[in-house]
Parts: structure tokens; sequence; C-alpha cells
């Protein structure tokens, strides 16, 4: 082989190399907001942005996965909320931002339907699926501090519909209910005489005065006959209550 032949096969093998090294060099994440101790308020009404930034060191050969991942774990192995995009090889970085609506992304980040009534810090970060073959590339981990409102003084909503049932049956009391949180923890009672006889709770989430909630009471075959008073009464997260109250006919 000659001298000039083995050079050219150098330098083809040189090239190759370090064409392939350029391919293996990762992208980078950076996280813009919300920032590191940053204050976000928890009610489903202050949608915070998430954004981010990435840095290709060279042209994208591939599709790209981009995930958001928000939880009160900072290992983020507890309950999670998290968005997904693919990108075209053309627009990579197509995923830079978003703005999670309403009370599920915090539901699904803190594990709970019920709003904090203290502050709880979140941790979020970016994944990003590059390449083929590759293993994915994660941002830093950011953390901020999920806050109540602390502004919150609107009463819910509730308004309890009249009803009957008959002794040994049970009764079925419905009701219409909201609040601007979007979570209520509603107390049934059934009253005689304004005794309460029966009792009950239940959270409710993502309330809407469109739906119609229902509550049962199983009425002791015992129970004298007559009008009652069925009452519920509806507290938000930051404290805020409404009473309701209809007539419950037993027969």
């Amino acid at each position: 082989m000659t001298y000039l032949r083995r050079l050219l096969l150098v330098l083809v093998a040189a090239l190759a190399s370090a064409s392939a090294a350029s391919a293996d060099v990762a992208p980078t994440v950076t996280l813009l907001g919300p920032t590191n101790g940053a204050s976000v308020i928890l009610d489903g009404r202050h949608n915070p942005t998430f954004s981010w930034q990435f840095q290709f060191p060279q042209p994208a050969t591939s599709t790209t996965q981009i995930q958001l991942t928000v939880s009160a774990d900072p290992n983020f192995l507890g309950s999670v909320y998290s968005e997904t995009r693919i990108c075209a090889t053309t627009t990579p970085a197509c995923f830079t931002s978003t703005v999670p609506q309403g009370t599920y992304w915090i539901d699904a980040a803190t594990g709970s339907t019920t709003r904090p009534t203290k502050p709880v810090t979140l941790y979020w970060r970016v994944s990003l699926n590059w390449q083929a073959g590759q293993p994915s590339v994660n941002s830093a981990t950011g953390s901020f501090t999920g806050v109540p409102n602390p502004t919150d003084r609107t009463r819910p909503h509730v308004s309890v519909k009249t009803t009957a049932a008959k002794r040994g049956g049970r009764a079925r009391v419905r009701f219409q209910l909201a609040d601007d949180s979007g979570i209520v923890t509603a107390n049934a009672r059934l009253l005689f005489h304004g005794s309460t006889l029966l009792s009950t709770t239940r959270t409710f989430s993502d309330v809407s005065w469109a739906n119609l909630y229902v509550f049962w009471f199983d009425v002791p075959r015992s129970a004298t006959r007559g009008r009652y008073s069925a009452c519920v009464r509806a507290t938000d997260a930051h404290g805020n209550t409404a009473q309701s109250c209809a007539r419950l006919t037993i027969r």
C-alpha cells in the first residue's frame, strides 16, 4: 500500500470518528420559570407558566420527545403531573412552555384533591429524549412554593332540593354546589325538630352548579312520620361556609 493511500485512509477514518463524536453530543435543557423559591398560588385560578429552553450542539437527526414533570416529591417517585410532546426533526424544541389550567395539575402533583392550606414545596424538571439509543437528558430540578390563596373570602353556593322518603327506606338528598376554588367539603344532616338524627360528610372536587350532587340516608323503620329538614353545609379550602336546608317528608 502506497504512502498516499495509507494517508487517505487515515484521514477518512479520522473524519468518520469526528462525525460520530459530533453526533453523540447531547443537547442541554435550562429551566426558566417559575424560578427557584418563587411563590405560586394553588387555587386553580392563578395558572402558572412553566418555561424552559434547549441548546442543540448540532441539528437533530430524529424526532424528540419532551416531558415536563411536577411533583411534591423531589425524586419524582410519588404522585406527579406530567405533559409530553413529540417534536419533528425540523423543530426539535417545539415544546418550551405550558400553562396548566384548573386544579387537575395541582391534584396530580400533590396527590390530593384538597387544596393546600399551608405552603408546600413543589419540584419540576424537563426531560428530553433526543436520539434513539442515547440516554435522555434531564434539566436541573427546579422548585417553587405553592401557597393557598390568601384573599379568598367568597362563600360556596349550595341549594338543597325538597324530597321525601319512606320509613325503612333510603332518603335521597339532592343539592347543587359551586365554589370558585372548585373544592368543597359538604356536610349533610337530617334533622327533626332541630335535633340532628343522621350526618355524613364528603369532599367534592371540580364542583359545578350545573351538576346535581346526592347524599343518601338510611331511614330507620322506627322513624316518626312527618316533616324533617335536610341541610347541607358547604365549606371551601379557606374556611368560607354556606348552608342550605329543605323539607324532607318521611311517610
